[in-house]
Parts: C-alpha cells; structure tokens; sequence
C-alpha cells in the first residue's frame, strides 16, 4: 500500500472490541488500529484529533446509537468510511447503514474472511479518492504552470505586449532561480512518463529546498526540463543557499544546473531575465556534475581554438578514407576527446560539434546524417561525452568504409533480427534510442543496422520513431482532458517546440489546430 490508514472500531462491549482487534493483522493491510471507542459519542469526541479514515461501529450502543453516529459522521465527516457491525439481522437497519453512507454491513460473528473483504474494499475506495485528489492537485499545478509559461512566452515572443500576470503571483519583484535537470528522459521512466507526476513531485521538491513560503516555482510547458523560481530572498547569499539546497537534492535530478538571477525584478521582466539565464546556461563546464552559475558572475567562455587548416585536413582524411587519421584530428589534437576533463563549456561542445558534423554531412547520406545529428543532440542536452563522441567516431567509419561489412546479427536471419529490432523499437518509442545503443543491444555495427533496417522496412530507424510517436500523440488527442504539453512529453519529447514541428512536418498542421480539427 502507497499510504498508512487508521481504523477506528466502536463496541459497547469489550470482548467485541478485543475480537476486532485481533482479528486480522492489520500492520499487513498498512493499517493503525486505534484504540477502540466504548460508545458512539466516544468516536464522535476523539475524530478532530485521531483522524481515522476508517470507523467500524456497532449497530446497537448506549448514548448515540450505530446509525446515529453513521448519520453525524455521513454529514460531519463525508470522506470517512464507514462500516456497521450488528448481532442482529434486522433489513430496516442493514437499510439505515447504505443510506447513512456505510460501505457494508457485517454480522456477528464477523468471520477473518469477511472482515479483510471489507477492509480491502474500504482500502480501495481511500485509494482511488486519493487518486483523484493528487490528479486534481497536479492538474490544478499544471495549469498553473501553463499561466506563467504563457507569461514568459509573451515575453519572449512579443516583447513589449501586455500579458497575464497568473493570480498567484503575490509580490512585486522577485529574483529568479532556473533549474535545468538536463538528463530528464532518464527521470521520465521512474514516473511511467507522467509530466503531470513527475513535474509536480520535482516542484516540491524545489520548494522544500527553497524554504521561501511565498515562492512560485513553475515548470516551463515549452521545456518539460526546465524550473523556474520566483522567490523574494533577503541578499544574494540567502539566494545562493538556496541553490547549494537545490544542488545538494536528491541524486535522481542529477546532472542539473542551477542558475541564479540576484538582481530583483518584476515579472514585467520576465522574457529578459530568461534571456540572460540561459545565456549563463550555456557556460556551464560539460560534466555530469551539478552546477550553480551566477547571472554576471560565470566566467567568459573559452573555446578552444581549432588547429589551424582542421577543416582542410579532414576533408582531406575522409576524401582518402582515412578513419584513423580523421578521428584523430577530431578527438586528439582539438582535445576534443578529453572536454570533460578539459572542462569545455557546453557552449563550446555545441559549436564545436556542430562544426565537425558539417565537414562530415558532405560525405554521408541524409539520413545516416539526422540519425548521428539526433543522437549528438541528446547527448549533449544530457551531458554525456560518451553519447556525443560514439555517434561521430561511428559516422566517421562508415564515411571511410571501416563499419563491420557481416551480414548477419548474433543468430537468426537479417529478416529476422531486423524484425526484432522493430518490434524494439514499437514497444519502447517514448524512450530516448540511439543508433548507437540499438547497435549495442543487438551485437551489429551501427551503420549497418541504419542500413539494413532502411533497406527492409523503406523508412530509416529514425523515421520510423518520429512516426511511431507522431501516431500514438494523435491516439492521445482523443483525450481533450489531456494538454498537448503531456502528450509531447508522453510519447518520448522533452521539448514541446520541437515536438510541435516534428508533428507539423509529419501531418502538415500544428498540434494544437490537429486536434482543433479532430474534435
């Protein structure tokens, strides 16, 4: 059980109450059996401070008889559930129990059977009203997300314009914490890919870490990786206590940075704040590391200089087919291979990836391009070198021919294990995949299986996941309950910007005027 219960049991006479109590294991049900009440008005003096969610009564008490006290509980205390005890089978009574709002009547002598029978139902119905109220928690936590997502997106986009300030927003001027959780597909599957679970847990925990009652913390909708906090704080060295609280978090948020803004503004400000920590972003060291940066106060990035004529000479190497030759200009005498240790900026990963994958998409076919290209960009969102240097020194052998040139995976024939690896890819499409790691689980050089899996099935590897997630968003528009936000995040997209010109490149319209559409 997620949550503990208690149990209130109500008898006049004690050997009843004494059978009750033994009569099953109620620590295995996650239960406290609170001492039992000897009548009615007992139970009706001690539920402001026991607080139970289950009370077991007999039908017939002194004082305040069972059906009296089921009727003041029914109209005092509506969420707790209720259940009659009786010695006597009397209909007009088992009547006056369901109407009162009592789950079940029991005869006595109650049998084991029967009471965890009961319990369980009793249980089950706690926990799916329980369901109910965290879903409406997160929904309510959502939209309110969606307000100030709204307010920065005006901001941002429409500088300038009036926007709506959420209701919520409770002070003048504020300063600004963004939290970037960078390996949050890694997070998703420990909450099933629920945005609405997962989202709203981080932000208590933000909160928790941020001890500022009068805080507003908000996942942005745009960027399901990215929390932003509003908080008033006394000086920068409360502001950056609170940072050091959120770095020292649970490791599971890890690698994250923590970029603090000091400088108190209004919400007025919002888009230009943003700007300003995102930029700081970017100068963070590329290590798995927790990070806190300081708006103003980050060092300068450094990009290491590229040695002179790089270009001419990898060209030069992929034009003779040179792989050895080519990975070494790429990940030895740049450093490259060492910009974790080097302590490279993920700006300068960024720029100087996006420069090598220019020289090497001149060789290479289109879609062996987008495949290396997704797979780099998820592993520099995710601060994984590992998942940055694979892809090119991967791209690099089959330009130059050096890929594995066997025809046959690790048993069975291509048709088959080709099939398999599809079957893979069906079941698992939230998931982020990589050529790389696809090629791992199933023993095949990665340019063979990009190959091999087009040539069989007419669509590359990743088109094939864009239109397995592109039809399961549109299974999930039926739903009108459900944001688009959600489903970007469900079917396996942290950003919904780039969630949304996926899904419009592939159908031809928006998201949002599919489902406008749709309905």
């Amino acid at each position: 059980m997620s949550n503990r219960y208690r149990v209130l049991a109500a008898d006049d006479e004690y050997w009843s109450r004494e059978n009750i109590r033994k009569l099953i294991p109620w620590e295995q049900y996650s239960i406290d059996f609170l001492e039992p009440a000897c009548d009615g008005e007992e139970v009706l003096e001690r539920i402001p401070a026991d607080h139970p969610d289950i009370v077991l009564t007999d039908i017939n008490m002194p004082f305040v008889s069972g059906l009296d006290l089921l009727r003041q509980i029914h109209d005092r205390y509506p969420e707790i559930i209720t259940v009659a005890i009786s010695g006597y089978d009397d209909f007009q009574k088992v009547k006056g129990v369901f109407v009162t709002g009592g789950i079940d009547y029991l005869l006595k002598p109650v049998s084991r059977e029967q009471m965890v029978e009961t319990i369980t139902k009793a249980i089950g119905l706690l926990e799916e009203r329980n369901s109910r109220r965290q879903q409406d928690i997160r929904m309510s936590s959502f939209i309110e997300d969606s307000e100030y997502s709204s307010l920065l997106n005006g901001k941002l986009y429409h500088p300038g314009s009036q926007a709506h300030v959420p209701s919520t927003a409770v002070f003048s001027e504020v300063s600004t914490i963004l939290v970037n959780i960078h390996d949050l597909r890694s997070l998703a599957q420990q909450f099933g890919h629920d945005i609405l679970r997962m989202s709203y847990e981080i932000k208590i925990q933000l909160r928790r870490a941020v001890r500022e009652p009068r805080a507003v913390v908000f996942n942005y909708s745009d960027k399901a990786n990215e929390f932003i906090i509003f908080a008033t704080m006394e000086d920068e060295k409360h502001l950056l206590d609170a940072a050091d609280r959120i770095a020292d978090a649970e490791n599971r948020l890890s690698p994250l940075t923590v970029v603090v803004h000091p400088e108190a503004s209004s919400l007025d400000d919002i888009g230009k704040v943003y700007r300003e920590m995102i930029s700081t972003l970017v100068l963070r060291p590329f290590c798995r590391d927790n990070e806190i940066l300081v708006c103003g106060h980050a060092d300068r990035d450094n990009v290491p200089q590229e040695p002179q004529r790089f270009e001419q000479e990898l060209t030069r190497a992929l034009e003779k087919a040179d792989a050895a030759e080519a990975k070494k200009l790429i990940f030895d005498r740049t450093g490259f291979g060492r910009c974790m240790e080097d302590h490279w900026s993920l700006f300068a990963v960024t720029q100087f990836t996006s420069r090598v994958c220019g020289i090497l998409g001149k060789f290479c076919r289109t879609d062996e391009w987008d495949e290396t290209n997704d797979e780099i960009s998820y592993g520099i969102s995710s601060i994984d070198a590992g998942k940055v240097h694979d892809p090119i020194e991967n791209l690099v052998d089959s330009i130059c021919g050096q890929e594995n040139q066997e025809p046959a995976f690790n048993g069975g024939t291509i048709t088959e294990e080709v099939g398999r690896v599809r079957d893979y890819l069906s079941a698992n499409y939230p998931e982020h995949i990589t050529l790389s790691e696809l090629a791992d689980r199933y023993h095949v050089d990665p340019s063979y299986l990009s190959r091999i899996f087009s040539q069989t099935f007419g669509e590359t590897i990743t088109a094939y996941l864009t239109r397995m997630r592109v039809e399961a968003s549109i299974a999930l528009m039926k739903d009108s309950s459900r944001k688009l936000e959600a489903i970007s995040f469900a079917v396996g997209y942290d950003d919904y910007n780039y969630f949304s010109r996926v899904f419009r490149k592939s159908t031809g319209v928006s998201p949002s005027e599919y489902r406008r559409r749709q309905l």
